[in-house]
């Protein structure tokens, strides 16, 4: 039986497995190990060799994708329904609930924690229509100490309770203490916020674009090919290198439904923006708009037998096989590759398990 070993051509095997071109890991090393002998090449000149050990593991594909870290998509706000702006957050700066995110006419608009818009001013001697709204009022003028729930629910309708919090609220703020809660003078929003930008300046009319706020945590966005989409999903788990080389372990938040188009005039093609939030936000502290990059680990062979690919001896009449330190061969069939390892399985009557030694180039 002719054989003929393959001596640092794995892009040889590659082509005859059809290997998809990708940056690829593994779970654990396997290096050469003990006695060296000879051994012949196909045209007849001796190999320096030594033994390398039969592993299993999982052997992994890793690719990489270019992404963009920082704050999330910003939004904008507007800063009261009216008057003069007088006062702006810096930009920077995180506001809590309660917390100033600026003023108009020397009065302070507060931030307050909700999914519904201020929408109407409401409070006694104005809009005290039912409506939830009112509820998500009271629900903060709860969390914030100025009310209880016994007294407030909270529930859609407002009551004297609900006016007496809301001026125990305005006591804290240093205005008139009125009981009405005027459109302008909130803004809800999911959580505390970061002011990204400022979008009017001081002594600007108040009531359009004032301020862009984004949330807290800085994630990974990143553009994947509209054709790709399969590779990943919500909630997959991913790495990302920042830009100091330390690998953040991430999770994949969202992958937007709506296709950019691209342009095929500028050469891009269409994408999908995907959302991936790291695991420990603190990992990314002091960085914004950071090139970092995406790792995407996909398994091809979970508990494979293995054996370094430089191992494979290709037989003339076809296939494969790795050679005992006894000199015996074993006819092997190839799967996955990946990182110099391949996948095999004995072929025929031969045996071939985790522990034995094949013979490797030196």
């Amino acid at each position: 039986m002719k054989r003929a070993r393959i001596l640092g051509l794995a892009s040889a095997v590659v082509v005859v497995v059809g290997i998809p071109a990708a940056v690829v890991g593994f779970s654990s090393g396997g290096a050469p190990s003990g006695s060296a002998d000879g051994a012949g090449t196909a045209d007849g000149e001796a190999t320096v060799t030594a033994t390398a050990v039969v592993t299993r593991r999982d052997l992994e594909e890793r690719e990489e994708l270019d992404g963009t870290l920082g704050y999330p998509s910003a939004h904008e706000v507007a800063l009261g329904a009216g008057g003069t702006i007088t006062g702006l957050a810096p930009e920077g700066s995180v506001v809590e609930r309660g917390g100033s995110l600026g003023e108009v006419d020397g009065e302070p608009v507060v931030l307050l924690q909700g999914g519904r818009p201020m929408w109407r001013t409401i409070g006694e001697g104005a809009d005290t229509t039912a409506g939830a709204d009112i509820e998500q009022l009271e629900q903060n003028l709860i969390d914030m100490g100025h009310g209880t729930a016994a007294a407030l629910g909270p529930n859609e309708t407002w009551s004297q309770a609900t006016t007496a919090a809301v001026k125990r609220w305005q006591a804290t703020l240093g205005v008139e203490e009125t009981g009405v809660v005027d459109r302008g003078a909130v803004v809800f929003a999911p959580g505390a916020v970061r002011v990204g930008e400022h979008l009017a300046a001081v002594g600007s009319p108040a009531g359009g674009p004032t301020l862009s706020l984004t949330g807290l945590d800085r994630v990974v966005a990143l553009d994947l090919d509209a054709s790709r989409q399969d590779l990943l999903e919500v909630g997959q788990e991913v790495d990302v290198q920042l830009p100091d080389g330390v690998l953040a372990p991430g999770v994949v938040y969202s992958i937007a439904s709506v296709v950019d188009p691209g342009d095929p005039n500028q050469g891009t093609a269409p994408t999908v923006e995907v959302i991936i939030a790291l695991t420990d936000p603190a990992a990314a502290a002091g960085l914004d708009q950071a090139p970092v990059d995406v790792q995407i680990v996909s398994v091809q062979a979970a508990d494979a037998l293995t054996v370094p690919v430089d191992a494979l001896l290709a037989l003339a009449e076809g296939g494969y096989a790795v050679e005992r330190p006894d000199g015996d061969l074993v006819g092997v069939d190839i799967g996955a590759f990946a990182d110099g390892f391949v996948e095999v399985t004995p072929t025929g009557a031969s045996s071939l398990d985790e522990g034995d030694e094949v013979v490797v180039p030196s």
